[in-house]
Formats: structure tokens, sequence, C-alpha cells
């Protein structure tokens, strides 16, 4: 500001020079110039001879005025003025007040225009910094219309003994209050260069350079102070916010575990709620109930009691491998078991070896030689209507990692899995007595020359009523043998009742020599006179071996399909009459060629037809499995059961598989029954070695050995009963099977690196052409098939 002033010849070009300057310096952005108009006054005692006053058109006595000496802006007619020129304004003056009203209430907020109405006063001593909104003065919008000025901001003061100064700045941007005293250090710097046009005293100038610099030096200690507290305030503020953000952070971190907690515990609602299957909803639930723990490993005891009274507990791990614990016996009803087992409350302990209840029972005293670590202990019973079912046990090797939250977390999934465990066990106990009572309605198949015969029968996966399926095998006079397959409509004890009665008079009829078609419409009177409103299907033939002559009529049932010794299959599907128990009905009969080497399959609707899945395409999946590789009979109905059923049927599935061996002498087989000794695997070696050699299939020998090891041995190991060794060949297949009592199914279980269980199914997958397991009244068989070539 100063370089743009010098040189300039007067005061008034001074203040000329300083309104361009603030005019041109202050921009805003790309708008252009802030401020809309500067003004820089003038005020002071001139002598008579100044010429203001006269071109004023004053009176001269009025001698202390204010000259408008430096402008920029609009051309402005400034209101009163009666010629052009510098506007001047005497103080004070009524008339002045009159003529320039706004002006002079401009200068009067700024305090320039002070003093007595009869013009004895004195104007102010100084000027300091004023702010006002462009709303807070008096008629300017009538001094500048148009111009958009949004805030008014004035300084100035004593310029040299007996006159001042001030610039005045009309501002289109909105200035706020905290901007004002930023300008003290501008007016000091504009004293002195409105002082270098003119030929001020050094003292008056020594006191304008130290004015300006005392109000630097008191600017930079008032914006030193301000900036601290803005430092303080930041870091207070960022302290708070690192502070606010670690509690976000910790706060998301729970809700994310807590979402997590929540889905899991929907997870294990839903699937114990939906699961049947005892061992896979007690895995479930351990599963969950270890991640809800937080716990190494967790494990669920089934609360079984042994002729000993003490607790031998059939156990569910998670977190670590079953094998871990092989070594170790059953546990006992030890004083630290004994709450668990008989339900008096949850055990939650941050160190249990510390507990007075360990240690204290025989023969190990505390946990059993190389047993996995344990110092936090949590166990929780599950008990439903009084009666301890089982419980879960938790285990970890440091301390007091088990809280509160862990044991209601492990409570609520106990009380879930208690009610799950009942309905599995309902549900056990209602399907074994369906298939108990099936069995009991269906007769054991009898041997007949020159047929193979198997039969199957699986209650539906999904329902616990006993169905209306059953088979049935009659031989009849003359070497002519009556095949019956058969399905009554519906579930429950009314259903396995009318089939009883109508598998009963089928029998009586076959008895009595009559021709399927006849059977089967006395059959349909039956069921029309014992149970009104229902209907039954029904598949009745006759198999003449002397003549290799089938001949069957078929009652609204799915049609039986038929290999020929070529390997061609077909339905026999030609005619096919109304469901029994639509009244009276004469039914038409076929007639088919089954000479030996053909093979016959009687099956129901629950073998091919599934939800989700057109009964057409498992009838084209079963004719695909009757067209591919066959062999041992019960190996197939094992094969072709998994194949089509899986475990996931929907409705009972019946089925009535007959073979006519073209050479029977190639039929032989050898058994015998073992104790569940060790000694029991070697004893299966030899029997199979010596069969095999007697067979001629030496080169089968070493596979088949190694079959009968790992099955045997499963069988010992596992079962722990009685057991039957049974080789059988027929044809080109050799068939394994060993029976024992047990009711746990061998299963493909990958090991782990550094395990050496679960490998003898592996191994039986490997070499075998097909394995598998099938129920039986007792237990279950276990068998394996290989090709002799």
């Amino acid at each position: 500001m100063r370089e743009a002033v010098s040189g300039a010849p007067s005061p008034d070009a001074a203040a000329q020079r300083v309104a361009d300057f603030f005019h041109d310096s202050l921009v805003a952005g790309r708008d252009g110039p802030a401020c809309a108009a500067v003004g820089v006054f003038l005020a002071g005692s001139r002598n008579a001879a100044t010429a203001a006053p006269a071109a004023a058109g004053l009176p001269g006595e009025h001698a202390r005025h204010v000259t408008l000496a430096g402008f920029r802006g609009p051309d402005v007619r400034w209101p009163g003025t009666r010629s052009p020129g510098p506007l001047h304004i005497p103080l004070p003056s009524s008339r002045a007040t009159r003529e320039t009203g706004p002006v002079r209430r401009l200068l009067e907020r700024l305090g320039v225009a002070a003093g007595d109405a009869d013009g004895t006063g004195a104007p102010a001593d100084g000027l300091e910094v004023v702010h006002v909104s462009g709303s807070g003065v008096d008629g300017l919008e009538e001094l500048l219309p148009g111009q958009g000025v949004r805030s008014v901001l004035a300084f100035g003061g004593i310029l040299s003994p007996g006159e001042w100064f001030a610039v005045v700045l009309f501002s289109r941007v909105p200035l706020s209050a905290e901007v004002a005293p930023l300008f003290r250090t501008v007016t000091g710097s504009t004293r002195l260069a409105l002082l270098s046009a003119g030929r001020p005293s050094p003292a008056v100038e020594a006191d304008a350079a130290r004015t300006a610099l005392e109000d630097m030096e008191s600017l930079v200690e008032q914006r030193a102070a301000h900036l601290e507290t803005v430092v303080a305030e930041l870091r207070s503020a960022t302290t708070e916010l690192r502070r606010s953000q670690r509690e976000r952070e910790q706060r998301e971190r729970e809700l994310r575990e807590e979402a997590a907690i929540v889905e899991l515990l929907q997870e294990v609602g839903g699937v114990l709620a939906a699961e049947l299957d005892l061992d896979a909803l007690v895995q479930h639930a351990v599963d969950a109930a270890t991640r809800l723990s937080g716990a190494a490993f967790g494990a669920f005891f089934y609360n079984v009691l042994g002729e000993t009274g003490e607790s031998y507990l059939l156990y569910v791990i998670s977190g670590v491998d079953r094998s871990a614990f092989d070594k170790f016996p059953m546990p006992r009803n030890t004083q630290v078991f004994e709450q668990t087992f008989r339900g008096l409350g949850v055990v939650r302990s941050d160190d249990i070896t510390e507990d007075p209840r360990y240690g204290h029972n025989a023969p190990h005293h505390g946990m059993p030689e190389g047993h996995l670590p344990v110092r936090s202990y949590l166990a929780v019973p599950v008990m439903s209507r009084g009666a301890v079912l089982g419980g879960f046990f938790f285990g970890h090797p440091e301390r007091g990692v088990f809280t509160e939250r862990h044991e209601r977390l492990v409570t609520g999934v106990a009380a879930q899995t208690a009610i799950a465990l009942q309905n599995a066990q309902t549900y056990r106990q209602e399907r074994e007595a369906a298939a108990e009572l099936q069995r009991h309605l269906l007769p054991a198949l009898p041997q007949v020359d020159g047929i193979a015969s198997t039969s199957r029968y699986l209650p539906a996966a999904r329902d616990r009523g006993a169905g209306g399926d059953w088979v049935d095998l009659i031989p009849l006079p003359d070497g002519e043998v009556a095949l019956v397959v058969g399905d009554v409509m519906g579930k429950g004890v009314k259903a396995a009742a009318v089939m009883g009665q109508v598998r009963t008079a089928c029998r009586a009829y076959a008895q009595l020599g009559l021709a399927p078609t006849d059977v089967l419409e006395q059959l349909s009177v039956l069921v029309d006179d014992i149970a009104p409103g229902s209907i039954a299907t029904c598949v009745y033939a006759v198999l003449d071996t002397r003549r290799d002559q089938l001949r069957a009529a078929v009652a609204g049932h799915l049609p039986p399909v038929w290999r020929d010794p070529e390997g061609d299959v077909r339905f026999l599907d030609g005619k096919i009459g109304p469901p029994l128990g639509v009244g009276r009905h004469r039914y038409a009969e076929q007639e088919v060629s089954l000479p030996p080497g053909s093979r016959l399959l009687l099956y129901t609707d629950g073998l091919v037809e599934r939800r989700g899945r057109p009964i057409d395409d498992g009838l084209r999946q079963l004719r695909e499995l009757l067209a591919g590789p066959v062999g041992e009979i019960e190996a197939d109905c094992d094969s072709w059961l998994e194949t089509l059923a899986g475990g996931q049927h929907d409705d009972d599935i019946a089925m009535l598989y007959l073979h006519r061996p073209e050479d029977t002498s190639h039929q032989v087989a050898v058994a015998r029954d073992y104790a569940p000794v060790s000694s029991a695997v070697p004893d299966a070696r030899d029997l199979v070695s010596k069969a095999m050699h007697e067979w001629g299939l030496r080169h089968l020998a070493n596979d088949m050995m190694l079959i009968a090891d790992e099955m045997v041995a499963n069988a010992v190991r596992h079962a722990r009963t009685p057991l039957r060794v049974e080789l059988r060949r027929a044809g080109e297949r050799v068939v394994l099977e060993v029976t024992d009592s047990s009711p746990e199914e061998p299963r493909l279980i990958v090991s782990h690196p550094g395990e050496f269980g679960h490998r003898g199914i592996f191994l039986v997958d490997a070499i075998a052409t097909r394995w598998g397991t099938r129920w039986i009244d007792g237990g279950k068989v276990v068998w394996a098939e290989v090709k002799t070539s």
C-alpha cells in the first residue's frame, strides 16, 4: 500500500490511491472485487483559505469538516450535494444532517462525525475498527443501489494532531465480526501510507510507526493466544475423536460378535429343530456350544447306565480329533462329573485342578496320562422332564476362560438340545416301532429252487408312521411261485392293518391256484369291503420255472421291470388296471418269457418318486441301473437303494428282486460266527483265503483278505458284539458280508495328517467294486463286492 501511495502530491491524492488499492486488492475469488465501493474520509481543521466549505456551499464558521478524499466505486450522486467535486461534510451541522443524511448517519455510526449539535464539541480522539452488517446502516441502499452490499467495515484513527482519517469498505461478501480486529494492523499501515504524501514531523511519523508496531505485536499476541487455544481445542478434539473411534471400533467388534452369536444361535436352533439323527444332532450342538464358549475342545456324554450302575457314556467330540480320546476308557461318575451326571447344576471353574473335588477318584486321581490339558472347565447338564440325558463338557488349557455369559449361552444350547434329543428319540422309537410292525407283517422270503431272491423294506425318511407297503413270495404247486408287491395308501396303524389283511387274503387266493387277474379282482372287492374309501395298488405275478414263463396283472401300480439274459430292459406296462378298492373289476393279464439269466424287480413308488423329481426321471434312472453292470442281488439292491433314495425318500420303499441264475453250481458260500475279540481278524482272513483258493480265485485272495481285515476289525472295535462273516460267489461276483448288532454305520471320514484312524473304509472303498450297509433285525450288514475278472 505504501508503494501504491508513494509519490502522491497531496493527502487527497494519497487517499484516492488508498481507495484504489483496497478496491483492487480485495477480491472474492473468481467473482472479482469483493468491495462494491471504498471510501477514504479525511477530517480536520483547514484555514480560511481552504475552498472546501465554499465549494460545499456551507458557512465558513464551520471550519471543521469531513471530506470524502478518496472514493472507488460506482458513480454516486451523494445526497445533499449541490455541485460536483469532493464531498465535504461540516462537523457538526443540522443542515448537514438534513442534506447529507445517509453519509452523516454512517459517519456517526463509525464515530467520525461525533460532536454536539451546536458544533462546539470535538471529534473522537481515535477510531476503532467498526463492523456492521449492510442492513445496520440507514440509507445504504439509497447510497449504493443494486450493489449487493452485505457488510460494512470501517477503520481509522488520528492521522496527525487535529486530523483524522477513516476507510470504509462496502463489501459484497458477508464478513463476520471476528474479522474486524484483524484490520487494526491495517489501520497503522494506512496511516503511514497517508502520512507519506505530506510532510509530517518526525515525532508524528515515529508515533505512527510505533502505533503500527504495537498494533502488530498486539495482533500477533492475540492470534498466538487464539492459535494456542485452537491447538488445545484441536488436541482435545483429536483425543476425544480417537477415544470415540476406539469406542466405535470396540462397539463394532462387539456388535459383530453379537451378530455372529445371534446367527449361530438361530442356525443351531434351526438345525436342532429339524435334525432327527441323534449323532448328527449332538455333533451340531457340541460344535456350536464349543464356539460360543471359546473352549479349546468340547464333548457331549450320553448318560447311559451300565450293569454296575456307573455312567458309561458314548461321546461326541468338537475342536479336536476324536482319536485323541480313543485310548481312554469311558469316564465314570467321579466327584467332578457327578454334579453334571446327576443334574445338580452347572459347574464352572477358572482352574478345575484347584477344585477340592478334583483328583479323589481312582484309578487316575485326576485326568489320565496323555489327556489334553484342562484348567478352565465348564460342564452343563442336558435335562428333560427331570431326567439327565447327558452333559456338555468344555475345557481350555488356560485359566479363567469361561465367563458367566459363556455359561448362559451354553445353558441355552443345552435346553434346545434336550428338546431336540427328546424329539429325535421319540422319532427313532416311532420309526423302530413302525419298522418292527412292518417286519412282523412281512414274511421272510422262502428259498425256491432255481431262483435267487431278496427283498427290502425302508420306512419313509421323513415320516414317523408305519406305511402300507408289502412284498411277498409264495411257493405254489407244480414249480410255480407267486410274486406280490403292493401299497395301501396312507400311513399309520390303519394302513398297516389293512395291508396285513390284504396280504393274508392274497396268500389264500394264491394257494387256491387263482390266475393273476382273478386274484386282483377278489382283492379289489375285499379292500372295498374291509376298508371303504381306502385304495391300494398291487402287482400279482406267477412265475412258472419249468416253462420259464411269467404271467402278471397290475392294479394301479408301477410296472415291474424285467432284464433278459442279453441285458435288454423293459417295463411290463402294457395293461394296467385301476387300483384295488374301486369295486369289482376285471384286470388284464400280461405274459412274458423269463428264462435263466433273467432278472425281475417289483417295487413301490417310494423307490423312484421324490419331492422335486418327476417320477418319469426316477423310472428312467431305474432302467439305466438295471441295464448297467449287475451282480450279486443283495449288493444290487443296496446299491440301487443308495443311488435312487439316498436316505431322502419321502415315502416307504418296498422291493422284491429275483434272479434266475444260468449256472447254479457257481452259487457257493461259506460262513462262520465269531466272538468280538481281536483273534477274529486273522481267523476271518484264513476263512477268506481258503475259500478264494478253493474257488480258483487266487488272484483276488489278497484283496479279499485286506477287505476282511478292515471290516472284521471295525466290527470288533466298534460293535463289540458277536459277528458273522459270510463269503458268497455268484457268477462273476464275490461278496463278503459282516453282520453285527451295532447301530453304528461305517462312514468315509477324512483323516488329518499324522492320524492313523478312519482309513479302513477308504481301503475298502478303493478295492471293492461297490460296498454298503443294510439294516436287519437286531443290527446291520456291511458288505463289499468284487468282480472276479
